[in-house]
């Protein structure tokens, strides 16, 4: 008896159902994908609170003279320089120093750093839950970032310790990071989020300047002196879908650079002592050349995610015919025009020279910088806290609507370029004060190249 036609008979069955298979692998292919894509959870920014200093603790550029001498510390030349770099930062008579620095001599002790971050940090965070009505307890992750401080036990655990929070908040504390921290925080929050169904998470950025002023002779460790000033930021995010009808903005995008591999860009923006044994911050003169580069490597990653198709296939082409044909390499780089892709930018307000080469590599117009360069003259350099004063000032003159984009760019030590992309994706309040309310019918102002005592 032949089996061949119930062999065929088998093999044919047996083809079928691969065939079922191949096609119930697609479908199953084809709805994970589906789930993944729905699952994915959105950030929302719900709201973000930035630090107003008692008016006691302004310090205007002829008191910061006066104080300066007054230490007797610095000898002639060396306050002659401070006042020549105070005199063209673009920092007005309007920002700020803590407690311990207004004193004679300056209290630069632990003690005296803890009291200003207990007064930024407290605050901030106080008016935040105050503002929404959210309890303490409710908050799923906290991040803390302060370069230049970090006792034991943590700022994290001071916050928890000081609003009662749960035994089982996910807390981290950032240190060393540079003033790009804030933004570097929110990539932190946001991974956390990714994986923490319906959760809150706060985030406190700031920087203490109390126990870091330079005390000897050095010029570049005596530039931070004259540049940073006290400030602070808390910040409230989410994933909850509950959430995004009272959220602001939406993340979009981050983008993170690193470019400490190179031995000078690691050591451009450094804390180290000085031959007298006294330490402080040393920012290279190459900084803002290594800046441009840092910018230069995040642009890359960042424009392929933003830009619309057009300007992507100008810079893909200008990037090609440079490595391939060499009339090309004589020519400028191509930059794109980013006000296709944000209605507006809140570059870290490091200094002056640091805002300006931004707009000069992005071909930005003086508008798109306006905000950067008000918070600069009116708090100063306040670190990791500067990119949110910056989108204070724009939230406070009414410019952002519902749907703009937002691009925050910041830099830090070691050396990093951080940007984030939010959108905002309802009508903003614009009765809701801000830390910018009282003083914003004063601005912006022209900023001298040089400014008066």
């Amino acid at each position: 008896m032949s089996i061949q036609p119930d062999m065929e008979l088998f093999l044919a069955n047996i083809l079928l159902v691969l065939g079922h298979l191949k096609i119930l692998a697609a479908t199953l292919t084809i709805a994970t994908a589906i789930y993944l894509f729905y699952r994915s959870k959105h950030i929302y920014l719900i709201d973000f609170i930035c630090y107003r200093p008692l008016d006691t603790h302004r310090v205007p550029t002829s008191s910061f003279i006066e104080h300066t001498e007054r230490l007797g510390r610095f000898d002639s030349e060396t306050v002659e320089f401070q006042t020549r770099v105070l005199e063209r930062s673009g920092i007005g008579s309007e920002s700020y120093f803590p407690t311990g620095i207004h004193k004679i001599p300056n209290d630069q002790t632990l003690s005296s750093a803890v009291e200003e971050v207990e007064m930024v940090l407290f605050s901030v965070a106080q008016s935040l839950f105050s503002k929404h009505q959210v309890d303490p307890k409710s908050i799923d992750i906290l991040i803390t970032n302060c370069s230049l401080v970090c006792p034991t036990p943590s700022l994290a655990s001071m916050i928890i310790n000081k609003f009662g929070m749960r035994s089982n908040v996910k807390s981290f504390n950032l240190s060393g990071m540079g003033c790009s921290a804030g933004l570097l925080s929110v990539s932190l929050a946001k991974d956390l989020l990714k994986v923490n169904d319906d959760s809150l998470a706060l985030i406190l950025s700031m920087e203490s300047v109390c126990s870091n002023i330079y005390n000897g002779k050095v010029k570049s460790m005596l530039l931070a002196n004259c540049l940073f000033r006290m400030g602070g930021a808390a910040v409230l995010l989410s994933n909850r879908k509950s959430d995004k009808r009272v959220a602001k903005y939406e993340l979009k995008h981050l983008v993170r650079s690193h470019i400490g591999a190179t031995d000078s860009y690691y050591k451009c923006v450094i804390q180290e002592p000085d031959k007298d044994g006294f330490t402080g911050i040393n920012l290279s003169r190459s900084l803002t050349q290594v800046a441009g580069e840092a910018l230069r490597v995040n642009v890359s990653t960042l424009a392929v995610l933003v830009l619309p198709y057009s300007e992507q296939i100008k810079y893909i082409l200008a990037i090609v015919s440079k490595k391939i044909w060499p009339p090309a390499r004589k020519r400028g780089t191509y930059v794109p025009d980013f006000t296709k892709a944000f209605e507006h930018f809140c570059i870290h307000s490091g200094g002056k020279s640091v805002i300006e080469t931004v707009k000069e590599r992005l071909e930005l117009r003086e508008q798109d910088v306006e905000a950067s360069k008000m918070t600069l003259y009116k708090f100063g350099n306040t670190s990791s806290a500067s990119v949110w004063y910056s989108l204070s000032y724009l939230e406070a003159k009414g410019r952002v609507k519902r749907g703009d984009r937002v691009w925050q760019l910041a830099f830090g030590s070691g050396l990093k370029c951080n940007s984030a992309v939010w959108k905002s994706i309802n009508k903003p309040d614009l009765k809701s004060p801000n830390v910018w309310s009282d003083w914003i019918h004063l601005y912006p102002v022209k900023v001298p190249d040089v400014m008066d005592h």
